[in-house]
C-alpha cells in the first residue's frame, strides 16, 4: 500500500487542525459590529395569520427590528430545485399570512446580543384562523400523485409485465414494509453570517451547494451575479440537509440589508426539524417470484412516498432495486402523498435505505419460504447485465462481496432455523445479511491549477467539505498526478469566487472531482514540457504527456532524463504555469456544465450511453435480543464494499464505517415522530429522536475491494459515502428475525416491535 498518493492510508490533510479546533465554520466569521436574529416558528399545522403582536418583542432592549410578513422584503420566488430551480423548496416563509406547515417561520427578531434576539422572538405572538391538515400518509386528508405522470422525468422503471409470472410463481413473496420519517441532527446548526459590502452580498454558511446558494439570493433578491459570493470552507455535517438554499439563508441576507450591518442567524435545534429538509416516510409493497430452485421470475416494487403541498419531491429508490437481481420481469412506481410539512429531500442513501430494507427484508422471508441460504439466493440472482436497459455494468462486484463477507463473518457456522443460536443465559442471538447498490453518478467539474516555482500549487474545483474527507481525496489525486506532498497544496473549494460549486451530494464528490484534476494535471504536464523545449530542454519536445511523471518537484520522462520545474521555469522566464480541464462523464451534455453555473442540479448516470454503473455492498450483521425484555442489540457487523478504485483509504474506510452507524439508527432508533393533532415533528431535539451512540456500536468491520472501474471513468473511482448505509437496515432486521422468529417490516424496530 502506498504511502502516499492515490490508494494510501495517509492522514486526512486537515485532520490535525480539525482535532486542535481550528478551521473556521462557515457562521463561525463575524464581522465588525454583527448583530443577531433568531426566528419564530408557528404553532399551528396550517393557518391564516389573522393578528401578530411583536410590540412586546421591539420593546426589548437592544432589538433592532422584527420581521413578519408584514413589513418583510417582497422575494421573488427561488423554483425547487428538483423543478429546475435551486431551492430546498418553493415555499418561502414570511410573503403572506398563511402558515402552510407547522415549525413554519413567521417572523424573524434581530438584536444586538443573540440572548436579546431570542427574548424578543420568545415574545411574538401570533392568532390564527385554523384550517384541517394532515401529517400521516395513513391518514385522511393526504393528495396522492401518480409521480410518472405529474413529473415525466423521473419515469417507472419497466421491464415486462412481472404481475403474472409472480402470480404463476410456485414460490412468491408479497409483504408491505414502512420507514419513518427521519432528520439529520448535524452537530454544525444551520447558521449564516450575511453582510453587505458596497452593494454586494456576502454568505458565509455551511453548504453543500453553494452555487445554488448564491444563484438562489440571486434570483429572490433581484441582484446581479457578480454582487453575491457564498464562502463554505468547512461543513460540521450535512448528510444532505444543505444540498439547496433553505429560507433561512435568503431571511438573514434580507434583515442583514434592512439593518444595515452583518447578520448572524443560527436556527434552533428544535427549529431545525422545520427549517429545511428532511427524509420522507415511505411505504413499499415488494412482490417476488421464484421458481423452487430460488431463480426469480419478476420483481415488483410500489412505493408511496411523502412530499409536501406545494413541491412533487421525486423518490427514485426503485431506479436501484431494479437493477440489483436479474429480474426477468420487473416493475418499480412511485405514488407521492402530499402532507401539510416542509418539502422533504436527501438524507444519507437518501431514497436507497427504504428501499433496501423493503427489498432485502423480502429476499430474505423468500429465503425461508425456500429454505435456501440468503447469501446463495441472492448470488444466484445477481444481474448479469442491467434488467431495464440491457446495457452491461460498467463493473460489477456484488457477488465477491457477498463472499468475502460472508468469509471474514463465519457465515458458514450460521443455524438456519430462527432461534436456534442461544447463549448460555437465553440471549438469543441472530445473523443477517443484505445487499446494497447505489448509483455511480458524475456532476459537472472544472479544476485550475497554478504551480509556482518553487513547487507550491494552488488548485481549485467545484466540491464541498463536509467531514467526508473530500480535502484529502483531492489531495491523494494531486501527490499522484502532480508529486506534489499535501503540505505543498492549497485547496479552494466551497467558494463561489472559483468554479461553479455544484451541489456535493450523492456521493459524487471524489468520483467526480478526480476527473478534471487528472485531465488538468495532464495538461500541466505538457505545458511544463512545452516550457522545457523552451528553455532549450530539446528531449521534451514532442514528448506524450501522459508518459510524464512529476515527482520531488522534477519531470521526469521514461528514458529516465528530468528536470526539475525551478529550471523549467527560469529557463523559459516564467513564474508560473497554469492549466484547466473539466470533468465529464461520457454523453454528458455541454448544457450540463450550464447548469451547474446557475446552481441547478446536474447529475449525470447511473445509466450511460454505453453502460450503467453502480457501487455495491453487502453487509453481515450479528444482534443479540434478551428474551425478557426484547432489545435489540448490534453486537457484530462486517462490510464489504466495491467502489471502484480508493483515492484516500483512511477517508473511504472511515466513510463505510459512518454509514453502518447510520445503519443501526435507521435499523432501530431514529424515527421523526408526528402528532396529527398537532401537525409538525415533536420529537424535535436529539434527546427524543434517538440517534446511536458509543454503546449502540459494538464491532464494526469494513473493507473495499478497490477494483478500479476505468469504464466509469479515468481514474476507476466510485462513491462510498451513501452505499455505505444501504442494506444495513435490512441486514439488521433479518438478524432480528433470525434471532426471534418475529419478522418485523417496520422501521425502526423497538423493544414494543418484539414484545
Amino acid at each position: 500500500m502506498a504511502d502516499i498518493g492515490i490508494g494510501a492510508n495517509a492522514q486526512r490533510v486537515d485532520g490535525r487542525e480539525k482535532v486542535m479546533g481550528k478551521p473556521l465554520y462557515g457562521a463561525d466569521r463575524l464581522p465588525a459590529r454583527t448583530v443577531f436574529a433568531a426566528p419564530v416558528a408557528a404553532t399551528v399545522g396550517r393557518a391564516r395569520i389573522t393578528a401578530l403582536d411583536t410590540a412586546a418583542a421591539e420593546r426589548v432592549k437592544g432589538v433592532l427590528a422584527v420581521f413578519t410578513y408584514r413589513n418583510m422584503d417582497r422575494l421573488k420566488k427561488v423554483d425547487f430545485s428538483f423543478a429546475g430551480g435551486q431551492a430546498i423548496q418553493s415555499h418561502l416563509p414570511m410573503q403572506a399570512p398563511e402558515v402552510l406547515y407547522r415549525g413554519e417561520c413567521i417572523a424573524l427578531s434581530v438584536a444586538e446580543t443573540p440572548e436579546a434576539a431570542r427574548e424578543a422572538a420568545s415574545l411574538v405572538r401570533a392568532t390564527y384562523d385554523e384550517q384541517p391538515f394532515a401529517v400521516e400518509m395513513t391518514a385522511a386528508g393526504g393528495t396522492e400523485v401518480v409521480q410518472a405522470k405529474a413529473t415525466p422525468w423521473f419515469p417507472d422503471f419497466v421491464k415486462g409485465d412481472p404481475v403474472p409470472l409472480i402470480d404463476a410463481a410456485p414460490v412468491s413473496v408479497d409483504a408491505v414494509y414502512y420507514s419513518a420519517a427521519q432528520h439529520h441532527n448535524p452537530m454544525e446548526m444551520l447558521s449564516t453570517v450575511a453582510e453587505w459590502r458596497e452593494g454586494g452580498l456576502v454568505v458565509h454558511e455551511g453548504t453543500q451547494a453553494a452555487q445554488a446558494m448564491k444563484m438562489g439570493l440571486v434570483i429572490a433578491l433581484g441582484l446581479p451575479e457578480d454582487k453575491v459570493r457564498v464562502i463554505s470552507p468547512y461543513i460540521g455535517g450535512a448528510f444532505g440537509q444543505r444540498g439547496a438554499i433553505s429560507p433561512h439563508t435568503i431571511l438573514a441576507a434580507v434583515a442583514a440589508r434592512r439593518v444595515g450591518r452583518p447578520v448572524k442567524l443560527t436556527v434552533p435545534r428544535a427549529q431545525i426539524f422545520h427549517a429545511t429538509s428532511f427524509r420522507a416516510a415511505t411505504e413499499h409493497r415488494i412482490r417476488i417470484g421464484a421458481d423452487r430452485d430460488g431463480r426469480f421470475v419478476g420483481g415488483l416494487h410500489l412505493v408511496r412516498s411523502q412530499t409536501s403541498r406545494f413541491d412533487l419531491m421525486p423518490y427514485t429508490g426503485e431506479e436501484t432495486t431494479s437493477r440489483t437481481y436479474g429480474w426477468p420481469a420487473f416493475r418499480g412506481a412511485t405514488t407521492l402523498v402530499q402532507l401539510d410539512t416542509q418539502t422533504p429531500g436527501f438524507m444519507r442513501a437518501p431514497m436507497e435505505m427504504a428501499s433496501f430494507f423493503a427489498l432485502e427484508s423480502a429476499v430474505d422471508e423468500l429465503a425461508e419460504k425456500l429454505a435456501m441460504d440468503p447469501v446463495e439466493l441472492r448470488i444466484l440472482n445477481d444481474a448479469k447485465t442491467d434488467p431495464i436497459s440491457g446495457k452491461p455494468f460498467s463493473s460489477r462486484n456484488l457477488v465477491r462481496c457477498l463472499q468475502r463477507g460472508a468469509e471474514r463473518f463465519g457465515w458458514s457456522q450460521r443455524k438456519r432455523a430462527p432461534r436456534s443460536m442461544q447463549l448460555s443465559d437465553g440471549t438469543l442471538v441472530g445473523w443477517g445479511v443484505a445487499a446494497g447498490a447505489y448509483p455511480a453518478y458524475i456532476t459537472p467539474a472544472i479544476a485550475r491549477i497554478r504551480m509556482h516555482a518553487d513547487g507550491r500549487v494552488e488548485l481549485s474545483v467545484g466540491a464541498h467539505e463536509m467531514g467526508q474527507g473530500i480535502r484529502s481525496a483531492i489531495a491523494a489525486v494531486a501527490e499522484e498526478e502532480l508529486g506534489v506532498p499535501a503540505g505543498r497544496l492549497r485547496l479552494l473549494i466551497g467558494d463561489t469566487i472559483v468554479p461553479p460549486q455544484h451541489v456535493t451530494s450523492g456521493a459524487t464528490g471524489a468520483a467526480t472531482v478526480s476527473i478534471p484534476i487528472a485531465k488538468a494535471s495532464l495538461r500541466l504536464r505538457q505545458t511544463l514540457a512545452e516550457l522545457a523545449v523552451k528553455g532549450g530542454r530539446t528531449v521534451f519536445a514532442g514528448v506524450d504527456p501522459t508518459m510524464t511523471r512529476l515527482r520531488g518537484g522534477r519531470l521526469h520522462l521514461p528514458s529516465g532524463e528530468s528536470v526539475s520545474v525551478a529550471d523549467i521555469f527560469a529557463g523559459a522566464r516564467v513564474h508560473h504555469a497554469d492549466a484547466e480541464a473539466s470533468g465529464t462523464a461520457p454523453g454528458m451534455s455541454p448544457d450540463s456544465f450550464k447548469q451547474a453555473a446557475l446552481g441547478k442540479v446536474a447529475f449525470f448516470g447511473p445509466e450511460f450511453p454505453t453502460h450503467v454503473s453502480f457501487s455495491y455492498i453487502a453487509h453481515f450483521v450479528e444482534v443479540r435480543v434478551d428474551p425478557l425484555v426484547p432489545r435489540a442489540r448490534v453486537t457484530r457487523m462486517v462490510s464489504v464494499a466495491d467502489c471502484g478504485r480508493v483515492l484516500s483509504r483512511r477517508t473511504a474506510e472511515s466513510q463505510l464505517l459512518g454509514g453502518l452507524v447510520w445503519g443501526i439508527g435507521s435499523a432501530l432508533s431514529e424515527a421523526s415522530e408526528v402528532d396529527p393533532r398537532f401537525g409538525g415533528f415533536l420529537n424535535n431535539n436529539i434527546a427524543e429522536y434517538q440517534i446511536p451512540v458509543n454503546a449502540d456500536v459494538r464491532s464494526l468491520e469494513v473493507e473495499l475491494l478497490d477494483t478500479p472501474d476505468l469504464m466509469f471513468s479515468e481514474i476507476g473511482a466510485k462513491g462510498v459515502g451513501e452505499v455505505a448505509c444501504v442494506g444495513a437496515a435490512g441486514a439488521i432486521a433479518n438478524a432480528i428475525y433470525h434471532a426471534t422468529g418475529k419478522r418485523v417490516r417496520t422501521l425502526p424496530v423497538r423493544i414494543e416491535t418484539l414484545l
